[in-house]
């Protein structure tokens, strides 16, 4: 029996491949970040929003800004 010539893959079914293991990759990357993130617990435990005097803007002597 012949059997008919194989037929390229289809650009789409090409593209599909790379970009479904990119997903997956980035999925992977995104569990592990979180599941660090869980065991290890806050950064700076200390630092909440609110807490503590409103920062000000003083005209102090780091050169910063005044034209001079």
């Amino acid at each position: 029996m012949n059997q008919p010539p194989a037929r390229p893959p289809s650009a789409t079914a090409v593209l599909r491949a790379p970009a479904t293991g990119f997903v997956a990759l980035l999925a992977l990357l995104f569990a592990a970040a979180l599941a660090t993130g869980s065991l290890l617990g806050p950064v700076a435990p200390g630092m909440h929003p609110g807490a503590g005097p409103a920062a000000t803007v003083e005209d102090g002597g780091h050169g910063h800004g005044g034209g001079r």
